[in-house]
């Protein structure tokens, strides 16, 4: 195997895995985010789910037809791309319309980038490669699946947009990793990301809870004033009485 298609699978192997994870921290975990953001009832969650799944299954059919006609690393690194853009985009919106409506998106992303990585294998590698390879992703998939649900459990204890904001991050790792020609142009673009949803989330994590207790403080601070007016009026009013 040539050292620049070795690079370009070991990464994509490695994206197929961080896409799992992802995906495996969110899914198992949307019906409970709907329920409590927006109060869905379990029929309209599992409506909902049921569409967003079938357009990911009907979009990957599609593309995998159209994959042999372009190129199918940019086809990977748009799906990539798409499926950051979706779990930005789930805690920032307040509609759930347009919630379902992202998470057919990741849904496409992942499953376009799911067939589009296969045939890229398929194209470059050798029989006996692809042997190797193939059982690679699979075992990666699975460990994915086993690792991702956990770690959303976990994360979902914290606050119930963790999740999302951990699929985006998974998903920014192979632009910062970069695969193929121009991987070099793509790299400062994952770091950006990378960077951009440790910050934003560090802020989050320590600036929301110290906003809430300084405002918390400041009611305090103003009720106890009240208070003492009010204790200061009725005494002079007994005083005259």
């Amino acid at each position: 195997m040539k050292p620049s298609i070795r690079r370009s699978t070991a990464a994509l192997l490695a994206s197929s895995l961080l896409l799992t994870i992802g995906r495996g921290a969110t899914l198992p975990f949307m019906t409970i985010y709907l329920t409590r953001v927006y109060d869905m009832s379990v029929e309209n969650i599992g409506y909902a789910l049921t569409v967003a799944l079938t357009i990911g299954v009907v979009f990957s059919l599609g593309f995998g037809i159209l994959a042999d006609k372009f190129d199918k690393k940019r086809y990977m690194l748009i799906a990539i791309v798409a499926f950051i853009a979706g779990f930005v985009a789930i805690p920032l919106v307040d509609n759930v319309t347009l919630v379902v409506l992202f998470f057919s998106l990741i849904n496409c992303a992942y499953s376009v980038f799911s067939t589009v990585l296969k045939a890229w294998f398929s194209d470059v590698l050798t029989a006996s490669q692809k042997a190797r390879v193939f059982s690679l992703n699979y075992s990666f998939l699975n460990i994915g699946w086993t690792i991702g649900p956990p770690i959303g459990t976990l994360l979902v204890m914290y606050s119930l947009q963790l999740p999302f904001w951990l699929a985006a991050f998974c998903a920014a790792l192979p632009l910062a990793i970069g695969f193929g020609t121009g991987s070099e142009l793509r790299r400062p673009l994952g770091i950006a990301m990378i960077g951009g949803l440790l910050v934003s989330q560090s802020l989050t994590l320590i600036s929301t809870p110290a906003i809430y207790l300084i405002f918390a403080r400041i009611s305090e601070r103003r009720r106890k004033r009240k208070e003492e007016k009010l204790l200061l009026r009725s005494a002079a009013m007994d005083g005259r009485g």
